[in-house]
């Protein structure tokens, strides 16, 4: 079960991460900062994730 969670969250990481990276892009130039330290969460989050699915007991 494991290797499937792991397959799963390097998915999502390859298809959801350029998407917030895009995001980011695009608040920066509309010089909105709200939006962009929102994005920037959802990044660090996203890239955080295989961290929190290897040290599940």
């Amino acid at each position: 079960m494991l290797s499937l969670e792991i397959a799963f969250v390097l998915i999502l990481l390859l298809m959801v991460f350029p998407f917030t990276m895009v995001q980011m892009r695009a608040a920066i130039d509309q010089e909105d900062i709200e939006v962009f330290y929102i994005w920037m969460c959802v990044a660090s989050a996203i890239a955080g994730l295989p961290f929190m699915v290897t040290f599940l007991p």
